[in-house]
């Protein structure tokens, strides 16, 4: 009986032009993001490379001498980037509060702001920034050097006081901060990661992570319009006391409901990513190394799948709940919060909705916060069963108290 209303709930959702939009942008939406330009970047480093990216460090001097030229640069176009609530807000400071940027910089430095700038101006002088390739060069190797008395803790303090000046969210909060920064990676960092991401990965596993990132992004909205649009279904059709009256559990009906739209909104995870492991795949064996077939499923299940489990269970409660579409507004909101209140692309996964892993290696790096991330991951596993269990206690009393349609009182038969 179950498995008949799981397979007659997946029919009824290939009928909606709901489920065929949210496959068709969740495919644009891949395809633009990952493209087949990745297999270039994906080579043995040689040395004397112009650069070979970037590497995250927690070391004390790093974060120190890479926040400080972020706080350059700021200044010095007066555009500061906050992430108060998780979201964008540009900061430009007046004369006295940008002087007293100048001399938090210039009491970290031991300079003055007119050397600071002479320096930096010397430094973006050696790069040719008319192509990306050169302006990305001369962003990632710019650094401010702190003076050598200067302590990590007397840093963070004065860290504190550009916070207070710019306001909430900006990159020189304690926890951005704590988060790294990026540095240059050296020949050795590089050759390095590159092994890893032979050894580790088999080249598919990299690329699955950065797929999982922008699959992601998209997948904390998309499945809202699924859940939302099933639990309104029976109250468009005015069927509802058809349904309150039947005799099947309501856990029955919530569950295949539920499942239903589970597999329904993984299938096109599924196909999409059967067809676009293809070229790394060739490009792994052409360089000699066995590539992982699977690594896309496996990090898609455990990636993806408890997102779109957690997206759907809530909107299902909430639609339950309310009997409207409040849970677009809310979920939406929680997902473009998830995004953007990340420290970092790489990382920082918390209790985020959407994990981050925004880069094509970092394969040690991943493999150190691996932990991290299956709690995370395990987490939202969890809270989509809760949800999807209270939302079965919300409609089982909505069939014990009987629904009011048209002025009459429609219960279960017993």
């Amino acid at each position: 009986m179950f498995g008949t209303l799981v397979l007659k709930e997946c029919k009824q959702i290939l009928k909606s032009m709901v489920y065929y939009i949210y496959v068709v942008v969740f495919v644009l939406f891949l395809t633009s993001q990952l493209g087949i330009e990745l297999v270039d970047n994906i080579k043995q480093p040689e040395p004397g490379q112009e650069n070979y990216g970037t590497v995250n460090s927690h070391e004390p001097l790093a974060v120190m001498e890479k926040t400080l030229a972020g706080l350059v640069m700021e200044v010095y176009y007066n555009s500061f980037a906050t992430y108060p609530m998780g979201f964008y807000r540009g900061v430009t400071l007046n004369q006295q509060e940008e002087t007293e940027i100048k001399s938090i910089v210039e009491a970290c430095t031991g300079k003055n702001w007119d050397q600071i700038l002479q320096e930096m101006q010397r430094h973006f002088a050696n790069y040719d920034r008319s192509n990306i390739q050169g302006a990305m060069s001369s962003q990632i190797e710019y650094s401010v050097v702190p003076k050598e008395e200067l302590s990590y803790d007397d840093f963070s303090g004065y860290m504190e006081q550009v916070c207070k000046i710019v306001g909430a969210g900006s990159s020189y909060r304690k926890e951005a901060l704590e988060a790294g920064v990026s540095v240059p990676m050296t020949y050795e960092q590089a050759k390095e990661e590159f092994e890893a991401l032979c050894d580790k990965d088999k080249i598919t596993g990299a690329v699955a992570r950065l797929f999982c990132d922008y699959a992601g992004i998209i997948l904390a909205v998309l499945p809202i319009f699924l859940g939302v649009t099933r639990c309104l279904r029976d109250k468009r059709a005015q069927v509802s006391q058809v349904v309150y009256t039947h005799k099947i559990s309501a856990f029955q009906i919530i569950a295949s409901r539920y499942l239903a739209n589970v597999c329904m909104a993984f299938l096109p995870v599924v196909l999409t990513i059967f067809v676009m492991q293809m070229p790394y795949q060739y490009h792994a064996i052409s360089i000699g190394i066995a590539p992982d077939v699977l690594a896309f499923f496996k990090y898609s299940v455990v990636w993806l799948l408890p997102q779109i489990m957690t997206v759907l269970a809530v909107s299902f409660f909430i639609t339950e709940l309310t009997e409207n579409v409040l849970s677009i507004f809310i979920q939406v909101f929680w997902a473009v919060a998830s995004v953007f209140s990340s420290m970092t692309l790489t990382g920082d996964f918390g209790l985020k909705l959407v994990a981050r892993w925004n880069t094509l290696g970092d394969t040690t790096e991943f493999w150190l916060k691996r932990t991290e991330f299956l709690i995370n991951r395990g987490f939202y596993f969890g809270l989509a069963l809760a949800a999807i269990a209270v939302t079965v206690v919300i409609y089982e009393k909505k069939r014990r108290e009987g629904e009011t349609i048209y002025g009459k009182i429609f219960k279960r038969r017993r």
